[in-house]
Formats: structure tokens, sequence, C-alpha cells
């Protein structure tokens, strides 16, 4: 059956959105996949920490729990002194971080962040990424949304992404289209 939606309609409801599909997702990951190690990690470190760009760049061989896997980061959002959140990763990660060289001050990516971007923009080319999803802020909510699908709870949340307050959350926790749609399955 054709779908009877008007293209403007879907168009409208979907312009705000702020976080990836499973297989926009899917798409990135394949597509760092075929990068070098340190463009290839550095997505990782952004896909499975929704950490920010800064912080990432930022992040030092020092910060990294290879027992435990978990990536410690420098929260820098918040005006208090310099927090920290312990944030778990995949063991594949934290083997591929400690596997990268370091810059002499200890940083895997001992670059800007306009560097950065620059690094990660072939990545978004080659899955098909474009426009206002094709920048990194879209990891940290993509991260948040898959942690409300999943369940997490909001404090575990707060922590995960380093916020203070549940409705800084609530900002990186908007739900459209699919995301939507399973969790209204679960109310029928």
């Amino acid at each position: 059956m054709q779908n009877p939606l008007s293209p403007e309609i879907w168009k409208q409801l979907h312009q705000g959105r702020q976080t990836l599909t499973a297989d926009q997702e899917r798409a990135f990951l394949d597509a760092a996949h075929q990068a070098n190690a340190d463009t290839r990690a550095l997505c990782e470190l952004l896909y499975w920490t929704g950490c920010r760009l800064s912080e990432a760049i930022a992040l030092k061989r020092e910060h990294i729990d290879t027992d435990l896997h978990f990536v410690v980061i420098h929260t820098l959002k918040q005006r208090r002194g310099h927090a920290l959140r312990a944030v778990p990763v995949p063991e594949h990660l934290t083997r591929a971080l400690y596997a990268l060289p370091v810059a002499p001050d200890g940083k895997f990516w001992p670059y800007s962040r306009w560097t950065a971007r620059r690094r990660l923009q072939p990545v978004f080319e080659a899955s098909g990424l474009m426009d206002a999803l094709a920048t990194s802020r879209v990891f940290r909510h993509s991260y948040n949304a898959r942690a409300i699908q999943n369940g997490l709870p909001d404090r575990v949340r707060c922590a995960l992404l380093g916020h203070r307050s549940q409705a800084t959350n609530n900002h990186y926790g908007q739900l459209v289209g699919y995301e939507l749609r399973e969790f209204a399955e679960n109310v029928w």
C-alpha cells in the first residue's frame, strides 16, 4: 500500500530531528570502520559515550580504564571545577584507544575541534549523513535517545551525559518517528 502521508507533512515532523535512526547509526559505524585507526576511534568514542567533541579531543591515555572498560571524561559544561564522569564502553573501544599513539601531552587527538570536524566529515559523507545530522552533536542526542529507549533511569542518563539537572537531559530526549512508535506499541 502506498503511504498517503504528504511529503511536506513528513518533512515538518522530522525537520527538528536531532537523532540518528538505527539504520543511520549502523551506516555511520560501517563508514567509520573504513577510516584510519584514529578517526575510527574518535567516531566510536562519540557514538559509544555521547560525549561532546571538545571532551573527546581532550581525552588522554590516562583517562582509559582497561580493566573495567570505562572512559573518564572531563565534563566541560559544568561551571564548578573539573567534573569527571566515567562512562562504560565496549572492550574493543578501550583496546583501540589504548593502541593509538599519543602526543607529548598524552592526548590521542592533539588538534582543534575544526580539525576534528574535518576528520569526521568524510565518514559522515560515506554514511550518507548530510545537513543537520552531519555533526558530532547528533551522537549526544542519539546516545540519550538510545538510553531512553532501553529504559535507563533519568539519574543514570544524567550521570552518563554529565548533566546536573534532568531538565538538561530532557532537552536531548526528543523522540520522532520510529522511536516514538516503539514506545507507543508498549501501550497498545
